[in-house]
């Protein structure tokens, strides 16, 4: 299982590697850390940075920069040493910075007590197709390019934990798909020549010169249901000074959804549930289902409750409803349905879905 967050240097990495094992949604790790430039190692100064860094990390850990108008997170941040796990300083490029680590547990619970959604290491994975002015033509931004607008990608993905890919846009998909299939929203074509990406969801962005702006336009499908005839999932539109200002605020509006889609929040209430798996066979299967659960951002406890054969059911304890667990596990490459044929009758409740967990 891939555990990471995206960094530009590691995208045609992943393409094979999502190509190989058809993976989809991804873990993202480092969410309780941050880097923050500075300009000394003065005491006022670091403070403010670690004031920042926490910031960072609350935004991360919710999907949403609202977070951070919440009146217990600005309490907090007013005292960003007592979530502090360590911090140190190193130079990137001539520029010195302070990074920060915050105990995950504490994160959590702060965000908890907040009654602020969470927002899990599963996280969505979205391929874009950027159709944008460059030097008098329209082009469409691929992976490997070195625009500051590729950059906006990255840095903004870094920022959010919100892993995105962009096109390779080798000969294949050039003969495929062009600017205008973009920009005319005509998301069945561009589905066409975007299957060989493992992606959950596939975004459309249009940027057009405006006078001394730009606008832009942005359509979210979900990549495995899309027909000449799909509605967008999401849409967002607006005007911005320059492309990559553009991009960071699509990319702000996207993690806005994704926050309203996949952020669980504590209901207040005792939600009980249960779910089972098949064909469990091994007990690596059964502690790696275990751990999988336990970690789950809409799950407060997982115990479980029985075995029978090969297979295993736990009794959980949810922040927020059946519905938000169930959308989770959909997230999960190793999860998938087991066909009601597929098990005896006596395995599940009736009406409820049964799983099967698979080994990497």
């Amino acid at each position: 299982m891939l555990k990471f967050l995206l960094k530009p240097s590691l995208l045609a990495f992943l393409y094979c590697l999502f190509t190989v094992n058809s993976l989809q949604a991804v873990e993202v790790s480092k969410l309780d850390e941050a880097d923050v430039p500075v300009s000394s190692r003065a005491v006022p100064e670091r403070n403010s940075a670690l004031k920042t860094a926490l910031e960072k990390v609350i935004i991360k850990n919710t999907g949403t920069a609202r977070s951070l108008d919440n009146a217990v997170i600005q309490s907090q941040l007013a005292n960003p040493d007592a979530l502090l796990s360590q911090f140190g300083y190193f130079e990137q490029n001539g520029q010195l910075l302070l990074k920060a680590n915050f105990e995950h547990r504490r994160i959590i619970t702060l965000l908890r007590q907040a009654q602020l959604p969470v927002w899990g290491i599963q996280r969505p994975l979205t391929l874009f197709w950027v159709a944008m002015p460059s030097e008098g033509d329209t082009i469409l931004l691929s992976d490997s390019s070195t625009l500051v607008e590729r950059q906006a990608f990255n840095t903004f993905s870094d920022e959010r934990g919100i892993p995105v890919m962009l096109p390779i846009l080798d000969l294949d998909e050039l003969m495929g798909i062009n600017p205008n299939d973009v920009k005319g929203m005509f998301a069945d074509i561009v589905a066409s020549v975007s299957g060989r990406y493992q992606a959950d969801f596939l975004a459309l962005v249009a940027i057009d010169p405006a006078g001394n702006q730009v606008r832009y336009r942005l359509n979210l499908y979900s990549k495995t249901t899309i027909d000449s005839l799909t509605p967008p999932l999401f849409s967002f539109n607006g005007t911005a000074e320059n492309s990559a200002q553009a991009i960071t605020a699509m990319m702000a509006a996207l993690g806005d959804y994704y926050f309203t889609k996949y952020a669980i929040a504590d209901s207040g209430e005792q939600v009980g549930a249960s779910v089972t798996f098949v064909n469990i066979d091994k007990m690596a299967q059964l502690v790696e289902v275990e751990k999988y659960l336990k970690q789950l951002s809409a799950v407060k406890n997982a115990t479980l409750s029985r075995i029978q054969g090969n297979t295993v059911t736990f009794s959980l304890d949810l922040f927020g409803s059946q519905t938000d667990f169930e959308r989770l596990l959909s997230l999960e490459p190793r999860i998938s349905v087991v066909a009601p044929g597929e098990f005896s009758a006596s395995a599940s409740p009736a009406g409820k879905a049964v799983y099967q967990w698979r080994l990497p």
